[in-house]
This record gives C-alpha cells, sequence and structure tokens, in this order.
C-alpha cells in the first residue's frame, strides 16, 4: 500500500485532502501530516512515505526549499505540488527540481484522482525498489546558508526546538560549548559612494559581508553567521570560555573589521554582547549586542562596540540639549527649504557629541519630532506630510537608527518634506491677502514694519489695505504689528536671561526707552516688573 504525506500551512486544507484521498483510493494510505517543511522533514524520515503532498507556498520554508532538502535525502520520494493560480513560476521552478505533477487550488476531486492513479502504477513498477540511500546528505551550499539562517533566526527569538537543532547539526552546524556570544554588524553607508550603493542591490553588500564573516569564523572559531534584515549581519559564537573576548586588538571581532575595510574599502561596525549561558542566553544576547550597536551614534561608526564596555562609559554629557528651535521653526514654517540641511546636521552632531546615551539621543529626536507632528496637525497637512505611515511607524524607524549620517538624513528628509507641505499649504490659501499679511508679520515683526511695505507684499493700496485689515481682524494694522511684538516680548523675558536692551531690539523697537513705555501701557508692569513676577509664579 503507496504511503503519502500531506504538507500544508492549513489545517482545514490539510484535513481535506485527506479525506478526499482516502475516498478516492482505497490502497492509498495517508500516513502523516506536517504543517510546515521543518516538520515535514522529520515526518518524512520518521515515516517513510513514497509521495509528498506539499503546498507551495508557505512560511518558514516553502514547498521548493522542502522539495531541495527532502531530494538530498529521500532519493526516491516522489512530490507532487499544490499551488494558487497566481504562483505558476512556483510551479515551474518546483517542476524543474523534479515534481512528477501539480494541482492547482481548489483541488478537483477527478484532477486528484487521475495524480494518484498514475503515480501509483509508477510506483508498482519500482517493485519496492524505493529503498533510502545511506550516502550522506548533501545540500547546495546557497540552500544551506539560507536553511541555517532560519533556524539561527529562530534561536535569536528563543523559539528553536529540538528538531531544528537537529537540522543544524545535520547542516554542519554543531554547537558543543556551553557559552554563546552574539556580533550584529552593520554596513557604514557613508562608506559607499551614493551612486554605488543606489546602483547596486544593498542585499548584495549585506551578503559580502556574511560571507567574509563566515569565512573568518570558520578559521577562528565555532558558529554561525547570516543576513538578518535589510541592514545588518547577525554572528553567533559558539565557546567553552565565559571570558572570552572578541572585541580585544587583534581578537576575531576587530579582525573581521579590519579584513572587511582592506578587502572592499566598506566599513562596518560590530556590536559585541557578553558571553550567554546555554541555548536560552541567545537572544538576551542578540539583545545586548544590538544595544552595544546603538552606541555608534556617539562613538561613530566604523568601530566594534562591546556592550559591557558602552555600559561602563562615563556619562561625558551635559543631559538632553536644551535647544533653540526658532531658527529651524522659521526656516520651516517660512517656506525656506534650502537652509534646513544645515541646521538638521548641526543640531543631530552637537547632540549626538554630547549626549550620555543613545535613549537620550532618540528621546530627543522624538522630542522634535512630535513638535512638528503636532504643527502639521494643527495646520492639516499631516497626510500630505507622512503618507500611508503614522507618526509612531516614524518615530520606530527614527529609533533603530545607529547612524549619525542616517540619523541626520532621516531628519532632514522628513522636516524638507514638511516644509514643502506647509508651504503647498498656504499657496492654496494665499488669495486671502489678510491671511498673507499675518503670515508676513509674524516672519518680519523684529524688523521696522510699515503700512505701506506690507499693502505692497499683497498688491492692495495703503488705505484699502488699511481699512480691509481693521475689517477683518478687528484692530488696526499697528495695533496687530505691537500685539505680535508684545508676545514674543513676554516669552523672552519670561523664559530666558536675555537683557532687556536685546529684547527690545529682537521685537523690532528703535530703542530700549520705547520698548519700556510700549510695554507698561499694554502690560500694566515695567519689562523688569513683568520678569520678577512671571519668574515668582
Amino acid at each position: 500500500m503507496p504511503k503519502i504525506l500531506i504538507v500544508d500551512d492549513e489545517s482545514v486544507f490539510r484535513k481535506g485532502l485527506r479525506k478526499m484521498i482516502t475516498s478516492l483510493d482505497s490502497n492509498w494510505e495517508v500516513v502523516g501530516e506536517a504543517s510546515d517543511g521543518y516538520d515535514a522533514l522529520d515526518k518524512l524520515a520518521e515515516l517513510s512515505p513514497e509521495v509528498l503532498l506539499t503546498d507551495i507556498r508557505m512560511p518558514r520554508m516553502d514547498g521548493i526549499q522542502l522539495q531541495q532538502l527532502a531530494a538530498g535525502r529521500f532519493k526516491d520520494l516522489m512530490t507532487i505540488v499544490v499551488s494558487g493560480y497566481d504562483e505558476f513560476a512556483y510551479v515551474q521552478q518546483s517542476m524543474r527540481q523534479g515534481a512528477k505533477d501539480y494541482l492547482m487550488k481548489p483541488v478537483e476531486r477527478q484532477e486528484l484522482g487521475r495524480v494518484l492513479e498514475r503515480l501509483g502504477q509508477e510506483l508498482a513498477e519500482r517493485h519496492k525498489q524505493s529503498a533510502r540511500s545511506d550516502q550522506p546528505w548533501q545540500v547546495q551550499p546557497v540552500l544551506k546558508r539560507h536553511v541555517a539562517g532560519h533556524l539561527a533566526d529562530s534561536l535569536l527569538k528563543g523559539k528553536t526546538e529540538d528538531s531544528d537543532l537537529r537540522l543544524l547539526r545535520e547542516l554542519g552546524f554543531a554547537f558543543g560549548h556551553p557559552y554563546f556570544i552574539c556580533m550584529v554588524i552593520k554596513l557604514d553607508k557613508h562608506s559607499v559612494e551614493k551612486e554605488r550603493y543606489q546602483r547596486g542591490d544593498a542585499s548584495l553588500f549585506l551578503l559580502y559581508i556574511q560571507q567574509v564573516v563566515q569565512e573568518m569564523i570558520d578559521r577562528q572559531a565555532v558558529g554561525i553567521s547570516f543576513v538578518q534584515s535589510d541592514t545588518e549581519v547577525v554572528a553567533l559564537l559558539n565557546t567553552a570560555d565565559p571570558q572570552h573576548s572578541l572585541s580585544a586588538p587583534g581578537a576575531l571581532g576587530d579582525l573581521i573589521r579590519r579584513q572587511i575595510r582592506s578587502l572592499s574599502n566598506l566599513t562596518v561596525t560590530i556590536g559585541v554582547s557578553n558571553p550567554a549561558e546555554g541555548l536560552p542566553g541567545i537572544p538576551r544576547a542578540y539583545n545586548e549586542a544590538g544595544i552595544a550597536l546603538l552606541y555608534r551614534l556617539i562613538e561613530g561608526g566604523d568601530k566594534l562596540l562591546d556592550y559591557a564596555k558602552m555600559k561602563q562609559r562615563p556619562n561625558e554629557g551635559s543631559g538632553p540639549l536644551k535647544w533653540s528651535w526658532e531658527i529651524l521653526e522659521k526656516s520651516i514654517t517660512g517656506g525656506r527649504g534650502a537652509g534646513i540641511g544645515p541646521i538638521v546636521e548641526h543640531m543631530i552632531e552637537e547632540l549626538c557629541s554630547t549626549a550620555e546615551s543613545p535613549e537620550s539621543i532618540h528621546q530627543q529626536i522624538c522630542k522634535l519630532l512630535l513638535y512638528y507632528y503636532e504643527l502639521s496637525e494643527e495646520l492639516g497637512v499631516t497626510e500630505s506630510w507622512l503618507g500611508p505611515k503614522d507618526i509612531r511607524t516614524i518615530l520606530f524607524e527614527v529609533c533603530s537608527l545607529s547612524s549619525r549620517q542616517e540619523l541626520a538624513e532621516q531628519c532632514r528628509g522628513l522636516l524638507l518634506t514638511l516644509t514643502g507641505c506647509i508651504a503647498e499649504s498656504r499657496e492654496m490659501k494665499d488669495i486671502d491677502p489678510v491671511t498673507v499679511a499675518q503670515r508676513y508679520i509674524s516672519q518680519h515683526y523684529h524688523h521696522p514694519l510699515s503700512l505701506k511695505e506690507v499693502a505692497d507684499k499683497v498688491y492692495l493700496n495703503p488705505v484699502y489695505f488699511s481699512n480691509l485689515f481693521k475689517q477683518r481682524t478687528g484692530v488696526t494694522f499697528s495695533e496687530y504689528v505691537t500685539h505680535i511684538r508684545m508676545e514674543e516680548a513676554r516669552r523672552k523675558l519670561a523664559f530666558t536671561g536675555e537683557k532687556i536692551s536685546r529684547i527690545a531690539e529682537e521685537t523690532g523697537f528703535g530703542n530700549v526707552r520705547h520698548f519700556n513705555r510700549v510695554f507698561k501701557n499694554c502690560s500694566g508692569l515695567s519689562p523688569k516688573a513683568y520678569r520678577d513676577s512671571s519668574r515668582r509664579v
């Protein structure tokens, strides 16, 4: 009686196929079911079916990868693949790998019966000559790396099962020592010419780094490396020594960094964990390596950053910077995008040079972006600024960056886009000359302003503009300008230590005596008395 194993990640589909096969031909025995490729490999070894019926699209390991791995171990196994309507490219690839037939979803009863009949006849002709080869399992290097990477990713997340470890051993990765050290390796993008990086596939840079790392590991240590994401390579080292260090001069981590640079002119930054005991300690080691790598913001790139040393760093900074965002805000709200890049780069450089920790850097950047998010909400431009993303996604992306250059580039791009959105929104509203005039006053109150100057900016006769302004705002042009100046003067008196004469100059008054008189008329207190009273509150 021929035996068949069903593999599909959907339980309902597996049970439906089992029922259909049983009712079609009683000569066939469904010996088992598997929910993914890893489970299927175990079931194939345990149950020895003649036929494998597998879905193509599955998580972790798809049907094609399962077919490739199974072919190396079970020489006479026949495979039938099941695919969706839009997956024929996968079917073609599977057929090239030796699949006997394929079925389209939803599987038709008559078609399944035809396939089973044909395979039954072929099996009968073999006269039970389906003995499994005892030759060692040979796996293509690319496939070996791909599967090992999936399994190692499970190690990092603490989700490894015994079957995963057995498969790793069969692939040649045996972890016989009690301690593990994790390295997270990131390419310093600024070490690659921008055109070269954009022209090439970013994944190729990471694949190259992973290959160099694995070659160095194979020469000097026990371990595995793999591309973990679009931005990082992870290496997991197995050692017998709990005091083992990868960060000392001449140690493996430092050799990897220098080797990549000498071979390719690329630079990398490497985060290194403390040694962790046993498989349960691997997720902690991975987390520590990631935290160490964040210190690239402070230490710069092309370095090896040891978690233990980074956590022992003295607090060199003076705490979170209390930035003055006045220049930046004027550039953004004034639509002056050209000045934003240098301002942002200076702010990031200053912050990273003086901050106590990566967390304090990210905290300040998040505070800055939240401030402008609130502004975008107020102006109604959030959707055009962020598109389909929400602010939480943006903040998460920013907090994952560990490079000054990348952080500056991300913030510059966000704030330049916001500037454009605000400018475009205001251009649409600029049919109202009074709104244009109010914005012009708010941006130029610190200069001498005349009614004629502002009327010229909105292309109106001064007399007509004066009447229209009073009609629309309820105050005269002169009263409005004074109000804006007084608001700014009150803010500076309450929250800065600037001299009163300096504040008078910065708010558009020709001399401090005139400023004192106007301020007292508007506020009922002299500037000095107002400052004293605001600080007693």
